[in-house]
């Protein structure tokens, strides 16, 4: 065992103090992740970090919560990113408050709402299945790249947006570059995203609207208080118009940003979930067998397999959580994943147990900000698993199966490889 500056024990296979010297981009996070999250939600409720300008981490479920659903205390309007470039664009609405943000979350929210997601099951059943064809017959598949990236990513262009899937690989490495590459070229990646974004968008504006999520958001909505108009590179002394109709970049933004969680978020769950099946059978025969035990597995699996890792605010005033009294501009990082396994709310969190019943899942985040798009997310889960179940019998890892993990603001993973006894294509797309 070693010691943290704090005079705390550590695993002695820890190389990094994540104590005190904590960095969300780091290797050694992203190869000590769950052992790390386990110790500062044990024993360290406000961790800190002086990568760039420095940052204080907040991992544990009542106080990730409690700063979530406090955004008047706690700012989103300087970036969810804890070292963000200061010349990376503004992601509306994720990065501005109420009541700018409530403004266009209540825009949005209809096309990703329980009734409205709903209506796409079949839809997303087929994408499924076509992707299933391309390699069932194989009896083998790399688990990311020829499912669990592609599912998500077809679904949110081609159903919601309805744009064209073939433009999707570009777009798909622009996503991964702006929420887990270098953070130098973090901008770029949002940029490519950003542009192909607002071409297709000025290509709509000249179409009568529709009732779908491209329309809702060139429609826009009006400016109100709770942006930063700095962010981006702007002046801080802009003359900002309230009540007038936001400018395009908004749209642009607002677009760019429920995409990226199109894309980029529903991965690591489908990956997730592929791996336990192959490790227990058991498990899996029971899913199989018993359809109604499926929806807490999901709500189980979507705990395990949070995909958002960290989400950044900047202190407002001064105030004290968890012992810490921080002072306005202080920048506090919200480990969801910390709370996902606060063993205050989630017995033996270190495990997945299918029959765990619980009724507030924190992968979802809480206040003003909680997911958008969580109910597109449990769409996902649902048919993934159940065509998984269906067509890819007896799971079991592949040779070269070698999971790899990219963490930053989002967990990623790659590598995995899975077999299965082969079976017959359903045909068609």
């Amino acid at each position: 065992m070693s010691t943290t500056s704090d005079g705390l024990e550590t695993p002695a296979t820890w190389r990094r103090d994540h104590h005190n010297d904590f960095d969300l981009d780091s290797v050694e996070f992203n190869e000590e992740y769950e052992s790390a999250i386990d110790d500062l939600v044990a024993r360290c409720p406000v961790a800190h970090s002086s990568v760039g300008k420095g940052y204080h981490v907040v991992s544990r479920y009542a106080d990730v919560r409690r700063i979530a659903q406090d955004w008047q205390n706690f700012s989103s309007a300087d970036g969810y990113q804890p070292n963000r470039p200061e010349e990376m664009p503004p992601i509306y609405p994720d990065e501005c408050d109420p009541p700018y943000q409530t403004r266009w979350r209540r825009q949005l929210d209809h096309h990703l709402s329980p009734r409205v997601v709903r209506s796409y099951e079949a839809s997303v059943t087929e994408h499924a299945n076509f992707l299933i064809d391309q390699f069932i017959e194989r009896g083998e598949f790399d688990v990311v790249s020829e499912f669990a990236s592609v599912l998500p990513s077809r679904v949110w262009f081609n159903s919601f947006l309805g744009l064209p899937v073939e433009d999707l690989p570009p777009l798909m490495d622009a996503v991964e570059q702006a929420l887990v590459g270098p953070i130098e070229g973090r901008t770029e990646g949002w940029g490519k995203l950003f542009s192909y974004l607002d071409a297709h968008l000025k290509k709509r504006d000249g179409e009568e609207p529709r009732d779908d999520m491209m329309s809702a958001v060139l429609a826009g909505v009006e400016l109100d208080e709770g942006f930063n108009p700095s962010m981006g590179g702007g002046p801080a002394d802009a003359k900002i118009d309230m009540g007038a109709p936001c400018p395009w970049s908004h749209k642009v933004a607002a677009l760019s940003n429920v995409t990226a969680g199109g894309l980029g978020t529903a991965t690591y769950l489908i990956a997730g979930m592929a791996q336990y099946l192959a490790a227990n059978p058991e498990d899996a025969q029971r899913l199989r067998d018993d359809e109604s035990l499926r929806p807490q597995a999901i709500e189980e699996f979507i705990r395990a397999f949070a995909s958002v890792v960290a989400m950044a605010r900047t202190a407002t005033s001064e105030v004290e959580v968890a012992g810490t009294t921080f002072q306005p501009g202080d920048r506090v990082v919200l480990l969801f994943p910390g709370a996902t396994r606060d063993p205050e709310i989630y017995e033996n969190p270190g495990e997945i147990d299918i029959d765990r019943n619980f009724t507030v899942n924190a992968a979802f985040g809480f206040g003003p900000h909680r997911c958008i798009g969580s109910h597109l997310a449990r769409l996902l889960g649902k048919v993934a698993l159940a065509t998984m179940l269906e067509r890819l019998p007896d799971l079991t890892a592949a040779e070269g199966n070698e999971p790899r993990y990219l963490t930053s603001v989002t967990r990623e993973v790659s590598g995995i490889k899975l077999s299965f006894t082969p079976g017959l294509k359903l045909g068609g797309e």
